[in-house]
């Protein structure tokens, strides 16, 4: 699909710019692994469930920060024509991800990893999960988002901390159970 829009952007057909994010949280940010399992989870009492290994740093965008990268490629015109990696926090271990939604809980919780074996067992009945094993290369080693194309075209871009990303997440899930 990347090729086709550059292809459309090439013969004139299309303005195109692609921004590219990590694994995504915030407000609105249900379909995510750092979504309901995590945020839900934490807000329900339950289990607090990382996809992939704890130990592994991994960039996390936040949803507002990402909007804005965005907001940044398409108001400028030498964002045209390429793929850009939009910036994000610093990365991040799963663990200290699940520590940071803790801390914001404000009380102790279960946390637990999902594991490839696991992955691969919960796949047989469910299709979503299945699917991450086609991306299990992010979940088992560093996934670490190189952000350094970006800044340097189009300058400093301060991106949202996680713990007061997170904060923000906890209350969004907050409000959206109330609401129930």
């Amino acid at each position: 699909m990347a090729e086709g829009l550059l292809a459309a952007h090439r013969s004139g057909e299309l303005r195109v710019a692609l921004g590219r994010a990590s694994d995504y949280y915030g407000p609105g940010g249900l379909n995510t692994i750092a979504g309901t399992t995590v945020f839900a989870a934490a807000l329900a009492g339950k289990p607090i469930r990382w996809v992939g290994a704890l130990d592994q740093p991994h960039t996390l965008g936040y949803l507002p920060d990402i909007a804005r990268g965005l907001v940044t490629l398409g108001r400028d015109t030498r964002a045209d024509g390429q793929a850009w990696h939009l910036p994000a926090a610093p990365a991040v271990t799963g663990q200290e991800f699940l520590d940071l939604v803790i801390a914001a809980l404000g009380r102790p919780s279960r946390t637990a990893a999902l594991g490839r074996p696991t992955q691969r067992l919960i796949g047989l009945f469910n299709p979503t999960v299945r699917a991450l094993g086609e991306t299990w290369y992010q979940r088992d080693r560093p996934f670490v988002s190189d952000t350094s194309k970006f800044t340097a075209t189009f300058g400093p871009f301060t991106a949202t901390p996680h713990a007061t990303a997170v904060a923000a997440a906890l209350d969004w899930y907050r409000a959206c159970s109330a609401g129930q």
